[in-house]
């Protein structure tokens, strides 16, 4: 027969066993931290024009794509042929005309993605030639409905040398930085983007990874493992 002690002694190592197989990596646990990344590609989500967004030649004053992001657009809309002589873009035929943001986007840009078993956060950066506004809805957006949910960052129209002077613009440091910190569920990230020089180029990136965050339930969880561990010790060291 299991003595009281014996069980209680058992009750204890099940309890650090569950401790160790759900502490957080950063905790020092087998498990190992879960990452969503959103960026932009070519094939990946979808625009209201064209219906799939494709890669596009990037302006030489563009900001430089972080790894595995890419300029897209619905299509041929970015710097068709760099003319080195005059420091200019020639527009093609997809070029847009020019627009205002109190008008209909140009285009809008979406992507959607699932948050599952706890929640995420992490930092969305966003460029856009000549600007853009970003929504995040709750669930899947049918692409060419526009744009809805909670408004992350408002478009600008502070024109500079060569798109929004102020972000959400096009060049280095002109990036909106979005904080993001999301419950489970589906989500949509949307786009609104505005040419506002018509015959220039167009285009939109973004880059962001959100990683999961403990819960409180995990802290209590370490806090009980961790006291469990102390007392199993200390019986130990009296037998």
């Amino acid at each position: 027969m299991t003595s009281f002690v014996g069980s209680r002694t058992i009750f204890l190592g099940l309890l650090i066993s569950a401790l160790i197989l759900g502490i957080p990596a950063q905790f020092g646990g087998v498990a190992t931290a879960g990452t969503i990344d959103i960026f932009s590609q070519p094939g990946t989500g979808s625009n209201s024009v064209s219906g799939t967004n494709q890669g596009v030649m990037s302006s030489p004053v563009w900001a430089t794509p972080p790894t595995g992001a890419e300029w897209i657009s619905y299509g041929a809309t970015g710097c068709n042929t760099f003319v080195a002589l005059t420091g200019l873009c020639t527009p093609g035929a997809e070029n847009p005309v020019a627009t205002t943001i109190t008008g209909a986007p140009t285009a809008i840009f979406y992507q959607t993605f699932t948050v599952s078993g706890s929640n995420y956060a992490g930092v969305l950066d966003v460029w856009a030639d000549d600007t853009a506004g970003v929504w995040l809805d709750t669930g899947t957006v049918t692409t060419g409905t526009g744009s809805g949910g909670t408004l992350e960052w408002a478009p600008n129209a502070t024109l500079g040398q060569n798109c929004s002077g102020q972000p959400i613009g096009c060049v280095e440091g002109m990036d909106a930085q979005i904080g993001l910190n999301l419950t489970p569920g589906t989500y949509t990230l949307v786009i609104d983007a505005y040419q506002l020089v018509g015959g220039s180029p167009f285009g939109v990136m973004y880059d962001g990874v959100l990683t999961n965050t403990p819960e409180p339930a995990s802290y209590i969880l370490m806090g009980l493992g961790l006291a469990g561990l102390g007392t199993l010790i200390r019986r130990r060291r009296r037998a």
